[in-house]
């Protein structure tokens, strides 16, 4: 009865919720960002799209995080470029003005997606990440298997510093790979901290 009673309240609070523009246009993101304005129409992701990763380095961990997604999930392998339809990610402290303390502030990301630009410009290193992780969460399949991202700009930062998950190793044990595929999920997710419990 009490797990009737907690999947009937999840659900009046799931109903109260406004739908977000990307929910609306078909999208998903986990956690819904905070800002999302979007404009008519999508855009085609594909391999003629190149990678211009300059400024934060190609062994940045978002860069090297975006490749591994884009190449195990849809078979798409980026060239290095900066001319013709750009992906462009960057380090740019106040890229995004949050008012927030500078432990969330670096955190922050904009993500802005044009028919030749796609652009992540985040506040600092975390919020590269976080971008990355964004923007291969809104790649989506129209009914002819093309990938698509909606037109607009998206805004993000956490409200807390901290977004914690626990591990629990005294009742199982895992195998390293699994542990490693955990914390790559987890970071997906914007997911900063895991708690380990020993014993």
């Amino acid at each position: 009865m009490r797990c009737l009673y907690v999947l009937c309240a999840s659900a009046v609070i799931l109903a109260a919720q406004p739908p977000t523009p990307l929910w609306l246009r078909g999208y998903s993101v986990i956690p819904t960002p905070r800002q999302a304005r979007l404009e008519a129409g999508d855009v085609r992701f594909d391999a003629a799209w190149v990678l211009d990763a300059s400024q934060p380095g190609a062994q940045h961990i978002a860069v090297r995080t975006l490749a591994k997604d884009l190449a195990e999930w849809h078979g798409i392998s980026l060239r290095p470029g900066a001319a013709g339809k750009v992906l462009r990610l960057a380090v740019a402290p106040g890229a995004v003005a949050t008012k927030a303390a500078p432990e969330i502030d670096r955190q922050a990301y904009r993500l802005r997606v044009t028919g030749s630009l796609i652009e992540i410009a985040a506040n600092g290193a975390p919020g590269l990440l976080y971008g990355v992780a964004t923007l291969v969460q809104l790649l989506k399949r129209d009914p002819t298997g093309r990938l698509l991202l909606p037109r607009g700009v998206i805004e993000d930062w956490p409200t807390y510093q901290l977004r914690f998950l626990h591990w629990d190793t005294k009742h199982h044990q895992d195998r390293m790979e699994t542990l490693r595929r955990y914390l790559d999920w987890a970071a997906r997710f914007k997911v900063n901290m895991i708690g380990f419990e020993l014993e």
